[in-house]
């Protein structure tokens, strides 16, 4: 039941830090990055260092394309820009021009580990499986002595839904199963008390 309870107040923080204003990179980076907190940051996009992540795209295979984005500041990270479809995976089908930008994204640590289905990073074609943010900034090859974020951006959805990379509406995907996690641990409880019950009156008989 606490846990649960921890559980319904923690999608309360995340839909009000979805909901609020954005803050600055800077504000984060001062802090423990919190997921689901919203930036607004300015800079180019690396198109040449571009990295791949399998997905789906309307059901069908998909790749999350992930590109450094170096900020005015000079900081790097990296940004998940959203799904393409699997006939625009090369980068020359998609022509974006080197330019100054201003991006809205959440942050997201993307801290997962390697599934047991899942096969071993390609990073030296720099495509992967799962996250592994890490190897990933060093597959990037982010030039040296400039300082990394060590979170990955979320782009949030731009003026046209249409375009490619499509970025998605962000949902935190916490399972949430604590309410009937307890009344299946209460119910056996309950089976155990009648049970013992019944046994102790044999034994009294």
């Amino acid at each position: 039941m606490f846990r649960l309870a921890e559980n319904q107040q923690l999608l309360v923080e995340i839909s009000e830090r979805l909901a609020a204003e954005p803050v600055p990179l800077g504000d984060v980076l001062e802090r423990d990055a919190r997921e689901f907190t919203k930036v607004e940051i300015s800079g180019m996009f690396d198109h040449a260092r571009e990295l791949q992540k399998l997905a789906t795209f309307e059901g069908s295979p998909g790749w999350q394309v992930v590109t450094p984005f170096i900020t005015v500041e000079g900081l790097a990270i990296l940004v998940d820009r959203g799904v393409v479809p699997d006939s625009l995976r090369d980068p020359t089908k998609r022509p974006e021009g080197q330019k100054l930008i201003k991006l809205a994204a959440i942050v997201r640590a993307h801290d997962g580990e390697q599934g047991f289905f899942d096969p071993e990073n390609d990073t030296e074609n720099r495509v992967w499986y799962w996250w592994d943010v890490p190897a990933m900034l060093a597959s990037a090859s982010i030039p040296p002595g400039m300082k990394v974020a060590p979170f990955v951006l979320q782009a949030l959805p731009g003026d046209d839904p249409q375009a490619f990379p499509r970025a998605a509406k962000p949902q935190a995907a916490l399972q949430n199963n604590h309410l009937q996690y307890a009344a299946t641990w209460f119910s056996l409880a309950l089976v155990l008390v009648v049970i013992a019950g019944l046994f102790i009156r044999k034994q009294v008989r």
